[in-house]
């Protein structure tokens, strides 16, 4: 079995359905199907408005749990809500919205706790459509079974893509998509049992969807118990004490005399050789720390020193303001804002930009340089990261390269203070935000405060995060292979139950008991004459091609295992399935008109003076018989989308379903047809070729 689609779809004939199951499609089990209304802002002043909550593609992810509690507040008018109030048992489906690695067509039921717990109707979106199946099915099946194909890519044929958002073809979702559908009494059992099997897959994913979470707080508490020197008490009360020379403020004044030193050097080599005197750095002497308000400066432990970023590095670099339009082949990778993923740098969804060989150096990273994003969302502003790979690169204009000096501060530890609680809290202070955009110049970068212990305790700090990130991380990696697992486990209960494999079919059950039972065809055959007799008695603009596809199908139907049978024979049973036991002239008249076209299109054959089943299967039906088919419904319009055309043709020839089997057939015909120059097909519409009109 090679998919969830295929495990009772692909490759199934008739017959191969759990006995007493037939194939439906939505669209012959729908009864009211609606589009949304987003409606208008709660404080609006018009009297005819009634408070909603509106149900929308946001909820759906969440509605096991929240049951819609966060749907949105809005009003709409009282008979729009009259029209669109959700009911017990209706289903909503997202028409639009998702994205490149989310379809659209997830589907959820409205229960009695949903409206219970509701503070106002509910109604869904303009991005949803309503749903009520007829009550003959059950709506918790229906879901079932929704749930199971979308899981299993099924509608990935309804959907097209606007640049990032998915639309459903919703006219053919609900003529294509096709349900195997159990007796009722077994669609109930199918529901109950998939729901306990589900109800410990369903807690054990929620669990693992709460550990992320908490595996992100434990990451931060970690950075903020390392900068507050709480993580390393043990290893600092194990130490000799140290010696003045080597403690950080030592060390820094050193190091301030080694620079200054540097420049007087650079200075007088200048001005012997006649160049122009270097700029003077702005490292030479302590820089004052700023900690913006309202937060308060970082407390440190004794020993430790609060210095600025500034004076424990050696520059702050911006990057390259190039458009990276070149290939891994000509040009060099440049790191942008996106490559910095959760404080490493990621390599995945490199550009490259053609440069100078001056420019390419000059802007080169090498490794145990900091990459600071200076520009980004509010949300992503100021995220850090150190620069490691074995990688030949450059850096864009919105990242900025810090090069520490490492006789005092680790790029690791300086990296882990930027990316801590308070580096995340300064970042978030001291930005400045644009319309879409927030910005950390370098002037702010330089006056962060950084605690600063003694090297050695730098790196005994970094050594003790890694090992707890990296115990983090394989916690994280342990979820995912779990999370996995769940999903798979509940795909494969889907699968089974729409397999009929979870409970005793009722035809099983009727045997044992010594008693009959309704197959699903029958009732199928049911809906479809409350259907036509509705359309009659309400005036409903039921096409005739509609009528004429429901009477086909009967007779159809009516000859399955029935053997030959005398013309008056059929004729009653046709109207029987069709929910008219009564035959006036009219109705008569019209089946002694249908059974004509039934022996014309080879649903029925003559056998002298008795009529019998001509071609059970669509596959018997050869390739030249389903072009004419298919040119004489193109004759009117000229062309129809490829969907609808099969489900008319299969209509024309009564066939009450579009089966898997049908869209494969014709799928064939199609390209056979299209070689022979009888049909067109482009972008899934189908034209009729009126250059060979043989």
């Amino acid at each position: 079995m090679t998919s969830a689609v295929s495990d009772w779809e692909i490759g199934r004939r008739e017959g191969e359905l759990p006995e007493g199951w037939s194939l439906a499609t939505l669209e012959e089990i729908a009864v009211y199907v609606l589009g949304g209304e987003w409606g208008e802002a709660p404080e609006a002043a018009e009297t005819d408005l009634v408070r909603v909550r509106v149900v929308r593609g946001t909820e759906f992810r969440d509605w096991h749990r929240a049951k819609g509690t966060t749907a949105a507040l809005r009003t709409i008018k009282r008979t729009s809500l009259a029209k669109r109030r959700l009911a017990v048992g209706d289903l909503v489906v997202e028409v639009s919205g998702g994205g490149a690695g989310q379809p659209v067509g997830r589907t959820l039921l409205i229960d009695e706790e949903a409206l219970a717990r509701a503070d106002a109707p509910l109604v869904c979106a303009n991005f949803c459509r309503q749903m009520r199946i007829h009550p003959e099915v059950d709506p918790g099946y229906v879901h079932l079974v929704l749930n199971h194909l979308y899981l299993a890519g099924a509608f990935d044929e309804y959907q097209t893509q606007t640049t990032n958002i998915r639309n459903l073809n919703f006219k053919s979702f609900l003529s294509g998509v096709i349900l195997p559908l159990p007796p009722l009494a077994e669609q109930a059992r199918i529901v109950a049992k998939a729901r306990e099997l589900l109800a410990p897959v369903q807690r054990a994913l929620e669990s693992l969807a709460s550990l992320p979470e908490i595996l992100r707080r434990l990451r931060q508490s970690v950075l903020a118990a390392a900068y507050a020197g709480r993580l390393t008490e043990d290893w600092r009360a194990g130490q000799p004490a140290l010696d003045p020379l080597n403690r950080f403020d030592s060390r820094l004044e050193r190091a301030f005399a080694l620079r200054r030193q540097e420049y007087r050097r650079a200075c007088c080599d200048a001005e012997a050789y006649d160049r122009r005197a270097p700029r003077r750095p702005k490292n030479l002497e302590r820089t004052p720390w700023h900690a913006p308000e309202p937060l308060e400066p970082p407390e440190v432990p004794e020993g430790w020193c609060l210095v600025a970023l500034n004076d424990v590095i050696r520059r702050a670099q911006y990057g390259l303001s190039v458009k990276a339009d070149s290939d891994a082949k000509n040009g060099v990778a440049m790191l942008r804002m996106g490559n910095i993923q959760e404080g490493r740098i990621d390599a995945g969804d490199l550009k490259y930009v053609s440069l100078k060989a001056a420019d390419a150096e000059a802007y080169r990273v090498r490794r145990g340089d900091v990459l600071f994003n200076r520009t980004n969302s509010p949300e992503l502003v100021g995220k850090a990261a150190v620069f490691d790979l074995d990688l030949e690169a450059v850096f864009a204009s919105y990242l900025v390269r810090i090069q520490c000096d490492e006789s005092l501060i680790s790029p690791r530890y300086a990296c882990g203070w930027i990316t801590s609680p308070w580096g995340r809290r300064w970042a978030r202070t001291v930005r400045t935000d644009c319309v879409s955009q927030s910005n950390i110049n370098v002037s702010r970068l330089l006056t962060l405060p950084v605690p600063a212990p003694s090297l050695a305790e730098q790196h005994e700090i970094v050594r003790r995060i890694e090992e707890l990130f990296a115990f983090a991380d394989k916690v994280e990696r342990q979820v995912a292979v779990a999370d996995e697992r769940a999903h798979k486990l509940w795909r494969t209960i889907l699968g089974r139950a729409v397999r009929g494999e979870l409970v005793p079919t009722e035809a099983e059950l009727a045997r044992g008991e010594g008693r009959g039972f309704e197959p699903a065809a029958d009732v199928l055959d049911r809906i479809g004459a409350e259907r036509l007799a509705r359309a009659g008695m309400e005036g409903e603009a039921l096409s005739e091609e509609a009528v004429s596809g429901a009477i086909l199908a009967a007779v159809r139907q009516a000859c399955w295992g029935a053997g030959a049978l005398p013309r008056e024979a059929l004729i009653e049973r046709v109207a029987a399935r069709l929910g008219c036991p009564k035959l006036g002239k009219s109705v008569r008249a019209r089946l002694e008109k249908h059974l004509e076209i039934a022996v014309e299109r080879r649903i029925v054959a003559r056998e002298g003076d008795l009529l019998a089943g001509a071609t059970p299967t669509f596959g018997r039906y050869e390739y030249r018989f389903l072009v004419d088919a298919a040119r004489t419904l193109l004759k009117r319009d000229g062309e129809r989308e490829q969907g609808d055309l099969v489900r008319d043709l299969a209509a024309h020839l009564g066939y009450s379903q579009v089966t898997f089997a049908i869209r494969a057939r014709m799928e064939r015909v199609f390209q056979w047809a299209v070689q022979d120059g009888k049909l067109e097909v482009r972008e899934g519409r189908v034209y009729f070729n009126h250059s060979n009109s043989s």
